[in-house]
């Protein structure tokens, strides 16, 4: 019988395997790296680290959910499901609204929302929603016209939502593997103990 680590490394392969499905072979880290153009201008280092929290997602699922009753992984299921969309919603209505594209570069940057006292004496009621004609004034430096507090807010926030994101998602889908994997291994080992059986009373 393999053993809890054998059993979470084929959770990490059917994990994978998914990802590879919905977003194309080639995927370094699991539905992350095809989506760098969603991901948070900031920290750099945001597809790692969403990595970690995906597998630290998974190896909740498995210690808590591996002998679950169906009714219970249906509800851990649907929740995820319900979470992942609305949260994932909101994220991208944050990402709309606190970040911009420095048209030359092509670099993105987070927003703040609060103005600084001089972008308020120059820009006025326009604050804090200033675009990329106000940003073009600042040379498209968003400390000189938000504070840096406001922006560091921004940023986490962000950070947060999108690391709830996959959270939620690889809840959703460790959940349905789990739940999978067990039944498939039940099938599997249903004949073979009944074989066992059968040649013990022969015998």
């Amino acid at each position: 019988m393999a053993n809890g680590i054998e059993e979470f490394k084929r959770l990490l392969t059917e994990f994978r395997g998914l990802s590879v499905w919905a977003v194309g072979a080639g995927v370094a880290v699991p539905f992350v790296a095809a989506m760098t153009d969603l991901s948070p201008p900031w920290p750099p280092a945001i597809v790692p680290v969403t990595a970690v929290i995906e597998l630290l997602s998974l190896v909740l699922v498995f210690q808590f959910l591996k002998t679950s009753k169906r009714r219970v992984i249906n509800w851990i299921l649907s929740v995820s499901v319900a979470l992942f969309v609305t949260t994932g919603l909101i994220y991208l209505l944050g990402l709309s609204l606190y970040t911009y594209e420095v048209p030359t570069t092509k670099e993105r940057f987070v927003k703040g929302y609060e103005c600084t006292s001089e972008a308020k004496a120059i820009f006025g009621e326009h604050c804090p929603d200033l675009g990329l004609d106000e940003l073009r004034t600042a040379e498209y430096e968003a400390d000189r016209l938000w504070t840096r507090k406001s922006i560091a807010f921004t940023r986490s926030i962000i950070v947060f939502v999108w690391l709830l994101v996959f959270a939620e998602l690889s809840f959703a889908l460790g959940s349905f593997l789990v739940y999978q994997m067990r039944t498939k291994r039940r099938a599997t080992s249903g004949p073979a103990r009944t074989g066992r059986s059968r040649s013990d009373r022969e015998t």
